[in-house]
């Protein structure tokens, strides 16, 4: 009998299905994967609630796996090396290409430590599926220019703001204040690392707070003091918080923006000038992150497997979105290979 390829596609807004595809064939210069773990991510979620991609696409992009077959021409991977991918070479599990919500994903002109990893052993799987949304907080904190003198704060602590606290922690940034209205998410941000946690339900105003915990500092054009936060990372895609963000960072704040805003965003450009901000996007990341991804959490230095709220089976892959789509149980969903 035939196998086939259990994978996941997006058929429609809040309609995931799971079907028999044929399975993909091993070019001389490809490789096939066998999934062991894929992450649902952000990204798959706006796909979810907005379709942004073609209905049929297999998506998933945050996901580890075995190889079980390797092309003849390919260079420095081998049957049985566990690896991970770096998506953004070929769109792989963003409509361009075949994801990792499948049980088996196909890559084209696979190249080591270019857009396929070698991850060891001491890595196990549900980690292995963290190494690309980890990557993503690096590659923001690497972009950033931020040292561990900074007083830090940021808001938002779902995957990406805590994989962030996970990764300036790393760096040896110790004042970090996390923001965000779950306390279980909070509690999650101090393990990984935030020094002090703000939840804007309960816990008054913001700003006295980042002043109570930081101090002041003189800022020219402006009556009074500022806070003396140096360093904001804003990743909650609410237009309202950015703003805070900047109206909260002192002269010469750095400002480093990782989420993605459904509506237009109305800011002060005064305040980018008096203050003389710098504010970064960061969305992807470079091949030294990836690496030092992998680096971290393979010295133990950085151990991310308390974000992990859930795994489904891949046949449950619709139960396993309207989880994630759920932020008051969800942390992050992790769909398991079959």
């Amino acid at each position: 009998m035939k196998q086939t390829n259990p994978s996941g596609i997006f058929h429609d807004i809040h309609d995931i299905r799971v079907v028999d595809k044929d399975m993909p064939e091993l070019t001389p210069d490809s490789v096939i994967i066998k999934v062991e773990m894929t992450g649902i991510c952000g990204t798959d979620l706006h796909i979810y609630h907005e379709g942004l991609i073609p209905k049929g696409s297999v998506i998933g992009h945050e996901f580890c796996g075995e190889l079980i077959e390797v092309g003849d021409k390919v260079e420095g991977l081998e049957v049985g090396n566990r690896v991970v991918v770096n998506p953004m070479y070929q769109g792989i599990g963003l409509g361009l290409k075949p994801g990792g919500f499948a049980k088996f994903v196909k890559i084209e002109h696979p190249k080591l430590n270019h857009n396929v990893y070698r991850i060891p052993d001491t890595i196990n799987s549900e980690k292995g599926a963290l190494i690309e949304p980890f990557s993503v907080g690096l590659a923001a904190i690497n972009k950033s220019g931020v040292t561990p003198e900074d007083k830090v704060l940021v808001s938002g602590c779902g995957t990406i703001g805590l994989v962030t606290i996970a990764g300036l922690k790393s760096k040896g940034v110790e004042h970090i204040i996390a923001s965000d209205i779950s306390d279980k998410r909070l509690e999650l941000a101090k393990t990984l690392g935030a020094k002090y946690t703000f939840n804007p339900k309960t816990d008054g105003d913001l700003k006295e707070m980042v002043t109570k915990t930081y101090g002041r500092v003189m800022a020219l054009d402006y009556s009074g003091k500022l806070p003396h936060l140096t360093a904001a990372f804003e990743c909650t895609g609410v237009s309202a918080l950015l703003a805070q963000c900047m109206e909260l960072l002192a002269p010469d704040g750095k400002l480093t923006i990782l989420a993605i805003y459904r509506n237009e965003v109305t800011l002060n450009p005064n305040l980018m000038v008096y203050k003389r901000l710098q504010i970064k996007g960061s969305l992807f990341y470079k091949n030294e992150d990836f690496l030092e991804a992998i680096s971290l959490m393979d010295s133990g230095k950085v151990d991310l497997s308390p974000i992990v709220s859930h795994h489904f089976p891949l046949k449950e892959l619709q139960k396993a979105f309207e989880m994630q789509a759920d932020s008051s149980k969800s942390v992050k969903v992790i769909v398991d290979g079959e």
